[in-house]
């Protein structure tokens, strides 16, 4: 059986490592207190990403994807160009 020092440990970790990935992907911490972290959830509850499933429009992510690409192209474009 496990003692509480240990259980509070992986708690902590746990804690940790959800809010090192909500700080990368939002850039602020998504919960105004540490401990709600440590319930399970980390997502977006915004309307663009709650109605986009439901009504179809593009997420954030998709977006951020997109001009990706186009970046990438544009620069694959430019190196074509510059060979010649």
């Amino acid at each position: 059986m496990r003692n509480r020092a240990y259980l509070r440990d992986m708690r902590r970790k746990n804690i940790q490592r959800k809010k090192r990935i909500s700080n990368s992907v939002y850039g602020f911490d998504w919960y105004k207190h540490d401990g709600q972290y440590s319930k399970g959830k980390i997502h977006c509850g915004c309307g663009l990403c709650k109605f986009g499933k439901k009504y179809g429009l593009p997420t954030i992510k998709c977006m951020r994807e997109q001009s990706r690409e186009r970046i990438l192209i544009k620069d694959l474009e430019s190196d074509l160009c510059n060979v010649d």
